[in-house]
């Protein structure tokens, strides 16, 4: 017979992946000052590197273990939330895509960082907001 609620320590990886990006965004946002950034664009490019492969791993995952197994229980809320994540994750990762494309790394961001700093602001907190 199976549980009503998948048990907690199925989503531990996960619930440490958002630990572990809501840090690196914290150490992100502690950069998203226009003069810093001017003075090292390469600093904030690192961490944004980091956040972006672990976001992209994270996504994998949810989309092969999280998703495929909240629809597998007989709940029909479950089912329901893993189709709205889904979604929206989806709906994330083309924001953050078209965000990485604008901003490949330190090039770029030293052309505008006033801009990049404005951008950075709303991609990370759209991220927030989910995790």
């Amino acid at each position: 017979m199976h549980r009503q609620v998948p048990p907690p320590a199925a989503t531990v990886s996960f619930r440490r992946h958002h630990h572990q990006m809501r840090d690196m965004m914290g150490r992100i946002y502690d950069m998203l000052d226009v003069g810093r950034v001017e003075r090292d664009p390469g600093a904030v490019a690192t961490i944004l590197r980091e956040l972006f492969g672990k976001f992209s791993i994270h996504l994998a995952l949810e989309d092969r273990l999280l998703y495929p197994k909240l629809r597998s229980w007989p709940v029909p809320h479950l089912q329901v939330i893993a189709d709205r994540f889904e979604i929206e994750m989806g709906g994330m990762k083309a924001e953050f895509d078209s965000y990485r494309r604008s901003w490949p790394g330190p090039q770029a961001i030293s052309r505008d960082p006033a801009r990049f700093v404005a951008e950075t602001v709303a991609v990370l907190g759209a991220l927030e907001q989910r995790i």
